[in-house]
């Protein structure tokens, strides 16, 4: 298993070029392996998360099967979209997580139109002109549905990029009206009746990985501007790779960047810092955002 494992983050990690691979393989001689599998490959694998945490990696993981029957048997109902007039000609959408792992009976086609729905239903209904895309507390997930939903909001077009650093080849993220990208599921083509004039973005500290990546999709628009706390830090992309054992190893492999080929190495610091502690009874953040979109000059 630990010749497997290395191969695998030798030839598949952003990372790879950081660890001392000399030393890595004096110290998996050491060890304490004993005879049960299920133990020494738990001890590998701890071996490899904390070479990689120390290498500057922080979103690969190791998923073994019994964590995997843990989270389907424990998982609570998934969080849905939802939707909000707040006045003033405001929408506001709020999006969680996508998890399909934990939640199989929710397809990725599901997800995209249950957020494309809430944005026809308040458009419809209202006389909207700028919309509110909350990501907060949005730890990560399939980020491919979360874009095609949202793409309702915004033009058709490449929206962020997956870089390849070592080779410097970029990858495009493609938004195209009715579809999911890469797996090009079909979906509603419900766009809003008019673009709007501004798009605040909220983030938080949870806001991790596919809220992230979804964040960084908007970024660079002239009419979008990032409000809330610094996010998580997961901006990498990670591919799964699935192990002899059944374990799935989940390594981060490329970097994102947004439209205008900005490289995230770490947290993306909103344009507005929201101080969370001066009042917990206030909802500073989103109030900050709607005073942005309601102020005449869009500066």
């Amino acid at each position: 298993m630990e010749l497997e494992v290395s191969n695998i983050i030798k030839s598949k990690s952003l990372f790879s070029d950081s660890l001392n691979w000399n030393q890595i393989n004096d110290s998996l001689s050491l060890l304490p392996f004993g005879k049960n599998d299920t133990e020494n490959n738990q001890l590998i694998f701890k071996f490899f998360t904390n070479k990689l945490r120390k290498a500057g990696d922080k979103h690969s993981f190791f998923l073994t099967q019994a964590q995997m029957k843990s989270i389907m048997k424990t998982n609570p109902e998934p969080m849905e979209p939802e939707g909000k007039y707040l006045g003033d000609g405001i929408g506001l959408i709020k999006v969680p997580h996508y998890a399909p792992f934990a939640s199989p009976d929710l397809t990725q086609s599901d997800f995209a139109n249950d957020i494309r729905f809430q944005i026809k239903r308040i458009d419809t209904q209202n006389e909207i002109n700028s919309w509110i895309v909350d990501l907060r507390g949005n730890t990560g997930g399939d980020m491919w549905p979360i874009l095609g939903g949202l793409n309702a909001l915004i033009k058709d077009g490449i929206v962020g990029y997956f870089v390849n650093t070592k080779k410097h080849n970029e990858f495009a993220w493609e938004s195209n009206n009715g579809e999911i990208a890469f797996t090009h599921v079909s979906i509603n083509t419900y766009k809003v009746k008019r673009l709007p004039l501004k798009i605040a973005i909220l983030i938080d500290s949870k806001t991790a990985s596919t809220g992230e990546m979804t964040a960084i999709s908007f970024i660079g628009l002239p009419n979008v501007k990032v409000f809330g706390q610094p996010s998580a830090g997961f901006v990498t992309a990670n591919a799964s790779t699935n192990l002899s054992d059944g374990t799935v190893l989940s390594l981060a492999g490329l970097n994102v960047a947004d439209r205008t080929h900005k490289i995230y190495s770490d947290k993306i610091i909103p344009d507005v810092i929201v101080d969370t502690r001066t009042n917990s009874n206030v909802d500073e953040t989103l109030d900050l955002a709607k005073k942005w979109i309601l102020e005449a000059d869009s500066k």
